[in-house]
Protein backbone atom coordinates (compact mmCIF):
# COMPACT_ATOMS: atom_id res chain seq x y z
CA UNK A 1 0.00 0.00 0.00
CA UNK A 2 1.37 3.13 -1.27
CA UNK A 3 -0.12 6.67 0.47
CA UNK A 4 0.01 9.84 -0.57
CA UNK A 5 3.36 11.52 0.86
CA UNK A 6 4.96 8.17 -1.53
CA UNK A 7 5.19 6.44 1.71
CA UNK A 8 5.22 2.20 1.08
CA UNK A 9 3.46 0.84 3.49
CA UNK A 10 3.89 -3.15 4.73
CA UNK A 11 1.86 -3.91 7.90
CA UNK A 12 3.20 -6.48 10.54
CA UNK A 13 0.43 -9.38 10.51
CA UNK A 14 -0.30 -8.90 13.87
CA UNK A 15 -1.88 -5.47 13.38
CA UNK A 16 -6.20 -5.68 12.84
CA UNK A 17 -7.44 -4.25 9.39
CA UNK A 18 -8.91 -1.33 10.89
CA UNK A 19 -5.68 -0.59 12.63
CA UNK A 20 -4.31 -0.64 9.29
CA UNK A 21 -6.95 1.45 7.46
CA UNK A 22 -6.38 3.93 10.50
CA UNK A 23 -2.47 4.08 9.86
CA UNK A 24 -2.90 4.59 6.73
CA UNK A 25 -5.55 7.41 6.88
CA UNK A 26 -3.44 9.50 9.41
CA UNK A 27 -0.61 8.87 6.88
CA UNK A 28 -2.09 9.92 3.80
CA UNK A 29 -2.72 13.67 5.48
CA UNK A 30 0.94 14.39 5.79
CA UNK A 31 2.93 15.98 2.60
CA UNK A 32 6.16 14.39 3.78
CA UNK A 33 8.36 13.69 0.72
CA UNK A 34 11.36 13.76 2.09
CA UNK A 35 10.24 10.92 3.80
CA UNK A 36 9.17 8.54 0.53
CA UNK A 37 10.66 5.17 1.67
CA UNK A 38 9.26 1.49 1.88
CA UNK A 39 8.06 1.00 5.83
CA UNK A 40 7.32 -2.49 7.72
CA UNK A 41 4.95 -1.22 10.46
CA UNK A 42 4.80 -3.06 13.73
CA UNK A 43 3.28 -2.46 16.68
CA UNK A 44 5.50 -1.27 20.31
CA UNK A 45 4.67 -2.03 23.52
CA UNK A 46 3.47 1.09 26.04
CA UNK A 47 1.21 3.54 25.43
CA UNK A 48 -1.71 3.19 27.82
CA UNK A 49 -4.53 4.76 25.79
CA UNK A 50 -2.55 4.97 22.81
CA UNK A 51 -0.99 2.88 20.36
CA UNK A 52 2.52 3.44 19.24
CA UNK A 53 3.54 1.96 16.16
CA UNK A 54 7.04 1.56 14.44
CA UNK A 55 7.97 2.10 10.78
CA UNK A 56 11.00 1.07 10.11
CA UNK A 57 12.11 2.13 6.32
CA UNK A 58 15.89 1.33 4.69
CA UNK A 59 16.47 4.78 5.26
CA UNK A 60 14.06 6.13 7.58
CA UNK A 61 13.18 4.50 11.47
CA UNK A 62 10.42 6.41 12.47
CA UNK A 63 7.50 6.33 15.77
CA UNK A 64 3.89 7.12 15.21
CA UNK A 65 1.23 7.69 17.87
CA UNK A 66 -1.79 6.40 17.07
CA UNK A 67 -4.54 8.54 20.02
CA UNK A 68 -7.42 7.22 21.36
CA UNK A 69 -10.68 9.37 21.35
CA UNK A 70 -11.39 11.14 24.21
CA UNK A 71 -8.39 12.42 26.09
CA UNK A 72 -10.44 14.24 28.34
CA UNK A 73 -11.17 11.32 30.20
CA UNK A 74 -7.26 10.14 30.24
CA UNK A 75 -6.34 13.93 31.73
CA UNK A 76 -4.94 14.67 28.53
CA UNK A 77 -4.65 17.61 26.69
CA UNK A 78 -3.24 16.44 22.98
CA UNK A 79 -2.89 20.12 21.69
CA UNK A 80 -1.20 20.52 25.07
CA UNK A 81 1.04 17.60 24.38
CA UNK A 82 2.34 18.08 21.50
CA UNK A 83 3.17 21.73 22.24
CA UNK A 84 5.20 20.40 25.38
CA UNK A 85 7.40 17.65 22.90
CA UNK A 86 8.06 20.20 20.75
CA UNK A 87 9.39 22.53 23.71
CA UNK A 88 11.30 19.27 24.80
CA UNK A 89 12.92 19.32 21.30
CA UNK A 90 13.95 22.21 21.09
CA UNK A 91 16.68 21.47 23.92
CA UNK A 92 16.98 18.09 22.25
CA UNK A 93 15.44 16.81 25.54
CA UNK A 94 12.76 14.41 23.22
CA UNK A 95 12.60 13.57 19.66
CA UNK A 96 11.21 16.27 17.11
CA UNK A 97 7.41 15.81 15.97
CA UNK A 98 8.09 15.50 12.28
CA UNK A 99 3.49 15.80 11.87
CA UNK A 100 0.94 16.26 13.71
CA UNK A 101 -3.37 15.93 13.64
CA UNK A 102 -5.66 18.28 15.97
CA UNK A 103 -7.54 17.65 17.59
CA UNK A 104 -6.91 13.78 17.23
CA UNK A 105 -3.52 14.37 18.62
CA UNK A 106 -1.90 11.55 16.47
CA UNK A 107 1.53 12.44 15.80
CA UNK A 108 5.00 11.41 13.47
CA UNK A 109 8.63 11.28 14.95
CA UNK A 110 12.12 9.61 14.36
CA UNK A 111 12.16 6.50 15.78
CA UNK A 112 14.63 6.81 18.77
CA UNK A 113 17.74 3.96 19.34
CA UNK A 114 18.94 2.85 22.39
CA UNK A 115 16.27 1.00 24.09
CA UNK A 116 14.46 2.20 26.98
CA UNK A 117 15.83 2.51 30.05
CA UNK A 118 14.24 -0.01 33.12
CA UNK A 119 15.04 0.56 36.78
CA UNK A 120 17.18 -2.74 36.97
CA UNK A 121 19.56 -0.64 33.57
CA UNK A 122 19.38 2.22 35.25
CA UNK A 123 21.30 0.61 38.17
CA UNK A 124 23.40 -1.58 36.17
CA UNK A 125 24.52 1.66 34.34
CA UNK A 126 24.76 3.96 37.03
CA UNK A 127 21.95 6.24 34.91
CA UNK A 128 20.69 8.20 38.37
CA UNK A 129 23.01 11.09 36.97
CA UNK A 130 21.92 11.04 33.68
CA UNK A 131 18.60 11.48 34.86
CA UNK A 132 19.38 14.49 36.89
CA UNK A 133 21.19 15.93 34.19
CA UNK A 134 17.81 15.68 31.74
CA UNK A 135 15.53 16.55 34.43
CA UNK A 136 17.74 19.67 35.44
CA UNK A 137 17.93 20.78 31.84
CA UNK A 138 14.58 20.02 31.25
CA UNK A 139 13.03 22.37 34.26
CA UNK A 140 15.35 25.29 32.82
CA UNK A 141 13.41 25.54 29.79
CA UNK A 142 10.44 27.40 28.93
CA UNK A 143 7.38 26.18 27.40
CA UNK A 144 4.06 27.29 26.32
CA UNK A 145 2.05 24.30 27.23
CA UNK A 146 -0.35 23.75 29.73
CA UNK A 147 0.03 23.89 33.85
CA UNK A 148 -0.01 20.39 35.27
CA UNK A 149 -1.65 18.56 38.96
CA UNK A 150 -1.41 15.63 40.22
CA UNK A 151 -4.07 16.41 42.61
CA UNK A 152 -6.87 17.44 39.55
CA UNK A 153 -5.51 14.54 37.68
CA UNK A 154 -6.33 12.26 40.77
CA UNK A 155 -9.55 13.79 41.50
CA UNK A 156 -10.65 13.34 37.93
CA UNK A 157 -9.81 9.57 37.91
CA UNK A 158 -11.01 8.89 41.57
CA UNK A 159 -14.64 10.87 40.74
CA UNK A 160 -14.66 8.12 36.98
CA UNK A 161 -13.32 4.98 39.18
CA UNK A 162 -16.27 5.76 41.55
CA UNK A 163 -18.87 6.30 38.97
CA UNK A 164 -17.98 2.98 37.36
CA UNK A 165 -17.20 1.09 40.37
CA UNK A 166 -13.60 0.65 40.34
CA UNK A 167 -12.26 -2.19 42.35
CA UNK A 168 -10.07 -0.45 45.32
CA UNK A 169 -8.91 -1.67 48.48
CA UNK A 170 -11.05 -0.35 51.50
CA UNK A 171 -7.79 1.68 52.86
CA UNK A 172 -8.66 3.61 49.48
CA UNK A 173 -10.74 6.65 50.65
CA UNK A 174 -8.65 7.47 53.64
CA UNK A 175 -5.56 7.27 51.35
CA UNK A 176 -6.93 9.53 49.07
CA UNK A 177 -8.84 11.88 51.94
CA UNK A 178 -4.32 12.37 52.72
CA UNK A 179 -4.10 13.16 48.73
CA UNK A 180 -6.73 16.18 48.99
CA UNK A 181 -4.88 17.42 52.51
CA UNK A 182 -1.51 17.98 50.23
CA UNK A 183 -3.05 19.53 48.03
CA UNK A 184 -4.03 21.89 50.62
CA UNK A 185 -0.56 22.74 51.47
CA UNK A 186 0.79 23.26 48.24
CA UNK A 187 -1.83 25.57 46.88
CA UNK A 188 -0.71 27.85 50.14
CA UNK A 189 3.25 27.01 49.78
CA UNK A 190 5.00 28.79 47.11
CA UNK A 191 6.90 25.51 46.45
CA UNK A 192 9.35 25.56 43.05
CA UNK A 193 7.03 24.97 39.75
CA UNK A 194 8.87 24.41 36.27
CA UNK A 195 8.76 22.69 33.21
CA UNK A 196 7.98 18.92 34.27
CA UNK A 197 7.41 15.64 32.36
CA UNK A 198 5.10 14.20 34.99
CA UNK A 199 4.94 10.93 33.96
CA UNK A 200 8.20 9.40 34.89
CA UNK A 201 8.42 5.94 34.61
CA UNK A 202 11.76 4.70 33.79
CA UNK A 203 10.71 3.43 30.52
CA UNK A 204 9.99 7.07 29.13
CA UNK A 205 13.92 7.64 29.24
CA UNK A 206 15.38 6.22 26.22
CA UNK A 207 19.10 5.75 26.41
CA UNK A 208 21.42 7.30 23.39
CA UNK A 209 23.78 9.51 23.22
CA UNK A 210 22.60 11.06 26.07
CA UNK A 211 18.80 10.26 27.49
CA UNK A 212 15.66 11.75 26.04
CA UNK A 213 12.26 11.83 27.08
CA UNK A 214 9.31 9.90 25.63
CA UNK A 215 5.29 10.23 26.34
CA UNK A 216 4.59 13.68 26.83
CA UNK A 217 0.94 13.57 27.61
CA UNK A 218 1.27 15.11 30.94
CA UNK A 219 4.03 17.67 30.72
CA UNK A 220 3.60 21.32 31.58
CA UNK A 221 4.35 23.88 34.53
CA UNK A 222 4.65 21.82 37.08
CA UNK A 223 5.49 21.09 40.47
CA UNK A 224 9.18 20.18 40.72
CA UNK A 225 9.03 18.34 44.02
CA UNK A 226 6.16 15.62 42.05
CA UNK A 227 8.51 15.45 39.20
CA UNK A 228 11.19 14.59 41.40
CA UNK A 229 8.96 11.76 43.32
CA UNK A 230 7.01 10.60 40.18
CA UNK A 231 10.63 9.30 39.50
CA UNK A 232 11.32 8.00 42.86
CA UNK A 233 7.82 6.07 43.16
CA UNK A 234 7.93 4.75 39.84
CA UNK A 235 11.59 3.75 39.50
CA UNK A 236 11.43 2.14 42.96
CA UNK A 237 14.45 3.59 44.83
CA UNK A 238 15.53 3.18 48.23
CA UNK A 239 15.68 5.57 50.83
CA UNK A 240 19.53 5.34 50.17
CA UNK A 241 18.81 6.13 46.41
CA UNK A 242 15.86 8.76 47.06
CA UNK A 243 18.49 10.31 49.35
CA UNK A 244 21.61 10.31 46.18
CA UNK A 245 18.96 11.22 43.59
CA UNK A 246 17.82 14.38 45.60
CA UNK A 247 21.39 15.78 46.61
CA UNK A 248 22.58 15.22 42.94
CA UNK A 249 20.04 17.47 42.02
CA UNK A 250 19.68 19.84 44.55
CA UNK A 251 23.00 19.79 46.51
CA UNK A 252 22.05 22.16 49.65
CA UNK A 253 18.58 19.52 50.16
CA UNK A 254 17.12 20.11 53.57
CA UNK A 255 14.35 18.14 55.10
CA UNK A 256 11.84 20.35 54.38
CA UNK A 257 12.65 19.06 50.51
CA UNK A 258 12.52 15.71 51.37
CA UNK A 259 9.39 15.64 53.34
CA UNK A 260 7.72 17.08 49.94
CA UNK A 261 9.23 14.92 47.92
CA UNK A 262 7.93 11.76 50.14
CA UNK A 263 4.59 13.90 50.57
CA UNK A 264 4.67 13.92 46.85
CA UNK A 265 5.72 10.39 46.37
CA UNK A 266 2.46 9.19 48.32
CA UNK A 267 0.59 11.60 45.61
CA UNK A 268 2.23 10.07 42.41
CA UNK A 269 0.91 6.26 44.10
CA UNK A 270 -2.48 6.92 44.70
CA UNK A 271 -2.84 9.13 41.51
CA UNK A 272 -1.41 6.20 39.99
CA UNK A 273 -3.25 3.15 41.91
CA UNK A 274 -6.64 5.66 40.38
CA UNK A 275 -5.47 5.85 37.03
CA UNK A 276 -5.33 2.14 37.06
CA UNK A 277 -8.37 1.30 38.66
CA UNK A 278 -10.07 3.43 36.30
CA UNK A 279 -8.55 2.54 33.18
CA UNK A 280 -8.49 -1.71 33.13
CA UNK A 281 -12.07 -1.66 32.32
CA UNK A 282 -11.46 -0.44 29.25
CA UNK A 283 -7.95 -0.17 28.53
CA UNK A 284 -6.95 -4.38 29.67
CA UNK A 285 -8.36 -5.82 26.51
CA UNK A 286 -6.13 -4.28 23.89
CA UNK A 287 -3.42 -2.45 25.64
CA UNK A 288 -0.55 -4.04 27.68
CA UNK A 289 2.25 -1.03 28.05
CA UNK A 290 4.58 -3.39 29.09
CA UNK A 291 5.15 -7.43 28.93
CA UNK A 292 3.92 -9.03 32.19
CA UNK A 293 2.81 -5.70 33.53
CA UNK A 294 -1.15 -5.90 34.47
CA UNK A 295 -3.42 -2.98 35.54
CA UNK A 296 -4.48 -4.44 38.86
CA UNK A 297 -0.32 -5.10 39.63
CA UNK A 298 0.47 -1.67 38.94
CA UNK A 299 -2.47 -0.38 41.41
CA UNK A 300 -1.11 -2.53 44.03
CA UNK A 301 2.88 -2.15 43.51
CA UNK A 302 1.53 2.01 43.52
CA UNK A 303 -0.44 1.83 46.69
CA UNK A 304 2.42 0.42 48.40
CA UNK A 305 4.83 3.14 47.20
CA UNK A 306 2.47 5.60 48.98
CA UNK A 307 2.40 3.64 52.01
CA UNK A 308 6.26 3.70 52.50
CA UNK A 309 6.19 7.13 51.80
CA UNK A 310 3.76 8.10 54.30
CA UNK A 311 5.42 5.16 57.41
CA UNK A 312 8.78 7.83 57.26
CA UNK A 313 6.84 10.08 59.81
CA UNK A 314 3.66 11.32 60.93
CA UNK A 315 1.72 12.27 58.72
CA UNK A 316 1.26 15.69 61.08
CA UNK A 317 4.68 16.00 61.11
CA UNK A 318 5.48 15.99 57.41
CA UNK A 319 2.66 18.57 56.19
CA UNK A 320 4.69 20.65 58.90
CA UNK A 321 7.83 19.92 57.99
CA UNK A 322 7.01 20.82 53.66
CA UNK A 323 5.81 23.85 54.96
CA UNK A 324 8.98 25.74 55.05
CA UNK A 325 10.23 26.70 51.31
CA UNK A 326 14.69 27.80 51.76
CA UNK A 327 14.89 30.60 49.30
CA UNK A 328 16.43 28.94 46.73
CA UNK A 329 15.37 25.61 47.16
CA UNK A 330 14.75 23.53 44.01
CA UNK A 331 12.06 21.60 44.59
Amino acid sequence: MTVASGMKLCFAPEMSPALQEQVSGILSQWALPDLADDYVISAMSGGGSNVNLKLEGSRHALALRVCAPEPERWGVDRAASIQAQCDAARADLAPKILASTLPEGHFLCPFLTGGVMTPARMREEDLLGKVVETLRSLHAQPTSSRAFSPFEDAAHFVKLGDAEGAARPAEFPDMYDRVRQIAQLFAAIDAPRAFCHSDLVPQNFIVGDRLRLIDWDYAGMGWVAFEMASFACQAGLSDEETDKFLRLYDPQVDDSQRARVALMRAVAGVREAAWATMAEPILSAHTTPLDGWTYQGYASSNLTQARNAWAKASFAEMLEAAAYVREGARF
